[in-house]
């Protein structure tokens, strides 16, 4: 049996550095022009809304459409903006949000590491061998790994954002990984339901992480015990 496991939200709460790093590449050096405190607020609660980094900024513009009463919700205001999004925009504001990350990294790396705290579920993971578990995510790999390596998890592969895209889906991923390696059953634990959606795989039982940033209504909740 292999485990993939995605990884923010599920084994490193990354929330805090993400609605930094975002907010810093969509506002630049302008001015923040709204109440601190509500805005946040409604990035932490809508955060299970994005996948690829791009959406960070969808998600941004989403909540400044709610805030300047555009009508809808920003679940809706979100599927809206996503849609006409260009490919041009998605690839400027990803490599965007890498560059501002790396840039938090080289100026402050505690100060990073502190913004990416450990989850419960992944102290679990923490000094054991775990030759069973597979990182399936969007973050990019680098990150992954000083992430990994400073809260000492081993782990058997990571696969991250450059992978999926060349595979198109975790889905599509995980049944590559699993034909080239003869494996014939798997777990696959995400907190984003449209992930756990591309897998069409029998081999693959889907779990959703109810302890992530996602929503959930359709997966099994992962059962885990939590270390005392």
């Amino acid at each position: 049996m292999i485990n993939f496991f995605d990884f923010d939200g599920v084994i490193v709460d990354s929330i805090d550095e993400c609605y930094i790093v975002s907010k810093g590449v969509y506002f630049g050096y302008a001015n923040f022009p709204y109440d601190e405190e509500e805005y946040k607020a409604l990035f932490y609660k809508y955060r299970g809304l994005v996948r690829p980094a791009y959406e960070y900024m969808t998600l941004h513009e989403s909540i400044e459409a709610y805030l300047k009463g555009k009508g809808g919700d920003i679940g809706e205001l979100f599927k809206k903006i996503s849609i006409a999004k260009s490919d041009k925009d998605k690839t400027f504001y990803e490599k965007e949000f890498f560059y501002k990350r790396s840039l938090y990294q080289s100026d402050d790396m505690e100060n990073w590491l502190s913004m990416n705290p450990i989850m419960p579920f992944g102290k679990t993971l923490v000094g054991r061998d775990n030759h069973d578990v597979i990182i399936v995510t969007t973050k990019n790999k680098e990150a992954t790994n000083i992430l990994l390596e400073h809260y000492k998890i081993k782990v058997n592969k990571i696969y991250a954002n450059d992978e999926i895209k060349c595979y198109g889906s975790k889905g599509l991923l995980i049944t590559h990984v699993m034909d080239e390696n003869n494996i014939k059953e798997a777990i696959f634990l995400d907190d984003a339901v449209e992930h756990l959606e591309t897998v069409k795989d029998n081999r693959v039982a889907c779990y959703f992480a109810d302890w992530g940033y996602g929503f959930n209504n359709k997966y099994k909740v992962y059962k885990w015990r939590e270390l005392s």
